[in-house]
């Protein structure tokens, strides 16, 4: 089975200057049912912000007018591409509730927050790895991605110390974020423009289910004999379940065919992909140990920073001077950010992105202490939370090709949030399961209401040829709101549940305080007398409370910024 793509080649041969226009020639598609895809785009639509008048006029054509696959082989092919998708959720917030256990075996309590933050740090390779699905076999590409996963997967479930689940960890986000974005591009080849929001809904459906599974399966898992590193090993069975419908069914796409390996090879820019990376660590480990591992004033936090400076700085001269690369060819699509709506959309789903994952990490931990929960009963509290964001997505993919507007959205969307994440701030260890269990709603109905809806916008509003770079261009803002708000959530929280607890019990050590925020079953907690337990308690809520303020000031912000988004009818 094999799919010839000549026009969905997202970013190697044609670079349409952005202009007001928001025209496009007829489409002609010739599709048969062997899974070939023959697309012919005379001129591609182009980016604009639609004045009032453009309203009315002929909206873009699809690139496909029907699906390369139907039937039930289109619903193998789907149903692998979720199931990839399942991983990265199920592992970006398995450890959410069995941090405590892993922080037992392995020690080094002040790497906790790598944790969390490992898997998203990996999973900025997904603005080249998005690159690279515009120009190699997309099949071939999107498979050795599941295969690296697994390894990660391995490596977590058999890591003998922090450091190296810390590895692993990053490996699994490397893997999980190209069969992310893999899965996206995929749909987005392969479907029409009507039909992509609902197969795309699909996707943040999958995620929702998987990251609140994900603590309940981790949670299971750790109470049970076969320890919590067989959270980790049970990737290795989902993916040998999956593998016969990845490998007969997907089509095998390849964006630039004319093209040898070696000319594929020479357009990828490797010099910005080592800034960017190297960059994104450094503001990662900054905003990770600022304040526990390393004093804010110290020489080593100053450093990170500087680094972090200097590095943003040669990437973004090198993206716009790189003296070797081609426009077309170069790492971050710097051009789209000419356009105020995808700037919006972009942010938007940063914004979305950190607050789904913060709200993952820390009900569960408000929950294991005010509750004193075990893992398992603490990820089953986050069901509220995934009908919310379920719920929301769905009816997001069902209305909006329908309604055909997206802005109403996304500011039902941040508004939600910024309600959600208000009345979260207002919490102490007193506040009931019922109005907690509200304010998970809100805050995952807010996240559902757009999370996708970005991927299938821009689409409507870019040329075909940048497919690809719109795609890595908002996958990109999903990854650095994980990173950075999760890490900027970790931080105030350690910060502030280290100053507020040694202030209570002044006998405490910094390093004991640092322990007893892993959970009511540590040690240290276990250690201290009812009264000073409940004391602890209820120091940490606040710490986890102001946590929240995080996601009222990004949630803010994207309000501000979605009530500026294009009233144009998209589809």
């Amino acid at each position: 089975m094999e799919a010839d793509t000549e026009t969905i080649n997202a970013s190697t041969h044609s670079n349409h200057e952005l202009s007001e226009e928001d025209k496009e020639k007829p489409t002609v598609a010739d599709n048969s049912d062997d899974g070939k895809l023959r697309t012919e785009a005379s001129e591609a639509p182009r980016l604009s912000a639609a004045s009032d008048s453009d309203q009315n006029t002929q909206q873009p054509k699809d690139v496909i007018t029907t699906r390369t696959l139907r039937g039930f082989k289109w619903f193998l092919a789907y149903s692998s591409l979720l199931s990839t998708v399942l991983f990265y959720a199920l592992d970006s917030t398995i450890v959410a509730d069995i941090q405590p256990s892993i922080i037992e075996t392995l020690g080094e309590t002040e790497k906790l927050p790598w944790i969390g933050v490992g898997i998203f740090l990996g999973a900025l390779t997904v603005l080249p790895i998005g690159r690279a699905y515009g120009i190699f076999n997309v099949k071939w590409m999107f498979l050795s991605l599941v295969v690296l996963f697994e390894l990660g997967s391995v490596v977590c479930g058999a890591a003998p110390t922090m450091n190296a689940f810390i590895v692993g960890r990053v490996i699994q986000g490397v893997g999980a974020s190209g069969c992310y974005s893999g899965a996206i591009t995929y749909i987005s080849m392969t479907t029409t423009t009507r039909e992509r929001p609902l197969y795309l809904s699909g996707i943040v459906a999958t995620w929702s289910l998987g990251s609140v599974v994900g603590p309940v399966i981790g949670g299971a898992f750790a109470q049970s004999k076969a320890t919590w590193r067989w959270a980790f090993y049970i990737n290795l069975v989902v993916a040998a379940v999956t593998a016969p419908a990845l490998i007969l069914c997907l089509p095998n796409i390849d964006p630039a065919k004319e093209l040898k390996l070696k000319e594929k090879l020479r357009t990828q820019d490797w010099i910005a992909m080592v800034i960017f990376l190297g960059g994104s660590t450094c503001i990662a480990m900054a905003l990770t140990f600022g304040g526990t591992v390393y004093a804010f004033n110290s020489g080593q936090e100053i450093a990170l920073w500087t680094v972090s400076g200097v590095l943003l700085i040669a990437f973004i001269l090198i993206t716009i001077y790189h003296p070797t690369v081609p426009r077309k060819d170069r790492l971050y699509p710097l051009h789209l950010m000419k356009s105020l709506e995808l700037n919006i959309l972009h942010y938007a789903l940063f914004a979305a992105a950190g607050t789904m994952v913060t709200t993952l990490y820390y009900t569960p931990l408000l929950f294991q202490f005010t509750r004193n929960d075990g893992a398992l009963m603490a990820g089953v509290r986050l069901l509220p939370f995934l009908g919310g964001m379920i719920f929301f997505s769905v009816l997001n993919g069902v209305l909006m090709p329908r309604l055909g507007y997206h802005m109403p959205w996304y500011v039902l969307g941040t508004a939600l949030m910024l309600i959600g994440s208000s009345l979260m701030v207002t919490i102490n260890t007193t506040t009931s399961e019922a109005n907690i269990y509200g304010y998970t709603v809100l805050l995952g109905g807010g996240c559902g209401a757009y999370f996708t809806a970005g991927f299938s916008v821009v689409q409507s509003i870019v040329p075909v040829a940048e497919l690809s770079n719109a795609i890595s261009f908002m996958a990109t803002g999903q990854t650095f709101g994980q990173i950075i708000v999760l890490s900027l959530g970790g931080s105030v929280f350690q910060n502030v549940a280290v100053k507020l607890i040694t202030q209570t019990l002044p006998n405490v050590s910094a390093e004991d305080a640092i322990q007893l925020t892993t959970g009511t079953s540590s040690s240290a907690f276990e250690a201290l007398s009812a009264d000073h337990q409940s004391q602890v308690i209820e120091q940490l809520t606040r710490a986890i409370r102001d946590v929240f303020i995080v996601l009222v000031g990004t949630s803010g912000l994207g309000l501000i910024g979605s009530v500026f988004l294009s009233r144009r009818k998209m589809y």
